[in-house]
């Protein structure tokens, strides 16, 4: 394991807030089972707990557990299009992501980075946002990330600059209805998110 992928580690499980680098943009994240380090959070951000937050998955084995769970059309559609720039809006039916979901229980977004394969150490799910004051620009690089921010997280995991362009956000929640996908926010790349969804079968209402 990297040093600073260690200190990672060690700055989570210690309940801690941590700067994290995704496959677009600068992230905060927090341990999902921890709820101190998840108030935390929210508070160095000044986001409301009503306002959800993603779920952020780093191990190839925490995402198939996640996506065990789902409908078996919501599973084909998010397994298409993760790991990737896309967070994904799915079922939470056991309510285990339920620390990320505000005001809306019973769902969760589904965040899964394509990185390198030494993130794949990362195994604890975590609750993430973007590294920016409401309404400000994505953290393309650690520079952008506002300097009070910067001083309430435990650890800053730097590669350097990413895309830049916060996720796409997939709302894939009607296929258990037999119904379209809803592409809420278009991310990085619209028309290949679309691709891949059409090579399952699935359509996207935009």
């Amino acid at each position: 394991m990297n040093d600073d992928l260690a200190a990672l580690a060690a700055a989570i499980a210690a309940g801690g807030v941590a700067l994290v680098p995704t496959d677009t943009v600068y992230g905060l994240a927090a341990a999902l089972d921890d709820p101190s380090a998840v108030a935390a959070l929210y508070a160095l951000k000044g986001r409301p707990r009503s306002q959800a937050c993603q779920v952020l998955i780093y191990s190839p084995d925490r995402l198939a557990d996640a996506l065990a769970e789902l409908p078996e059309a919501v599973a084909a559609a998010a397994a298409a299009v993760l790991p990737g720039t896309t967070t994904c809006l799915v079922p939470d039916p056991s309510g285990r992501y339920a620390a990320a979901s505000g005001g809306h229980p019973g769902t969760v977004g589904l965040r899964a980075p394509r990185m390198g394969v030494e993130f794949h150490s990362v195994d604890t799910p975590l609750v993430a946002t973007s590294a920016n004051r409401p309404g400000g620009p994505d953290p393309r690089a650690v520079a952008d990330v506002p300097d009070d921010l910067l001083a309430g997280v435990a650890c800053v995991v730097d590669r350097g600059p990413l895309g830049g362009v916060a996720s796409a956000v997939l709302d894939l929640r009607p296929l258990a209805d037999g119904r379209c996908a809803r592409l809420v926010r278009p991310g990085p790349d619209p028309t290949a998110l679309a691709r891949a969804l059409a090579r399952v079968g699935c359509n996207l209402d935009r």
